[in-house]
């Protein structure tokens, strides 16, 4: 079967890249025992994983089971997205009903867009946690304005915007395809650099770490 060498690289690169953060966040959480740092570990764990479920679909025929392996895969990543925004919520202990309810929208597009399926479920609770996690990583870094943070927020935002172009993906096949995993990529890429410049391990310990990119 053809794999396309693109979408195999950005994987590849996205597991790398996924599994160094998942690294340097249990270096941080053996050091200082912070659970915040221990449920990023968690959430860098399972997007790794959905990289290489994600990887094998590419080698599987027949195509209902490549696409049920990749779903399987999204899923995995999508609760890693959840640990993110989970860890958040903890941290901060803001529920203001107002901005969450903002989102209830959302929730409600899988069911307006036809050609409804599990992965394109899956893909809109990406985004929604995306959408949120990346939203109050912003306020911190307003309140911070640490550069750090402004990446991680910056690389959240482009995670969501990859979901969503992934998702439309299924109203105009083909046109974004390629264009929404670059961008997947590039937002682990830009969540990288402040994870490796922390090293997690004497960052964190001076209250950096704990609260990397404010997530």
């Amino acid at each position: 079967m053809a794999v396309d060498a693109f979408e195999l690289a950005m994987n590849l690169l996205g597991l790398a890249v996924s599994a160094i953060i998942g690294r340097f966040a249990f270096a941080g959480y053996s050091t200082i025992a912070s659970p915040n740092l221990l449920r990023l570990m968690f959430a860098f764990i399972f997007i790794a994983i959905g990289f290489v479920l994600l990887t094998g679909a590419l080698f599987i025929e027949p195509r209902d089971s490549s696409r049920g392996l990749a779903t399987v895969g999204l899923g995995a990543q999508a609760v890693g997205y959840f640990f993110i925004a989970f860890s958040h919520s903890i941290k901060s202990f803001d529920f203001a009903p107002p901005r969450y309810f903002a989102l209830v929208p959302l929730t409600l597009t899988p069911f307006i867009i036809p050609g409804n399926s599990i992965e394109h479920l899956v893909r809109s609770i990406s985004f929604i946690l995306l959408v949120y996690v990346s939203i109050e990583t912003m306020a911190s870094y307003v309140q911070t304005r640490r550069t750090s943070t402004l990446m991680i927020a910056s690389g959240l935002g482009m995670l969501a915007v990859a979901e969503l172009m992934a998702w439309y993906n299924f109203v105009y096949p083909g046109l974004f395809f390629h264009l929404a995993i670059g961008l997947k990529v590039g937002g682990f890429g830009m969540m990288f650099v402040p994870f490796s410049k922390f090293g997690l391990a004497s960052g964190l310990n001076s209250g950096k770490v704990n609260q990397v990119g404010g997530v």
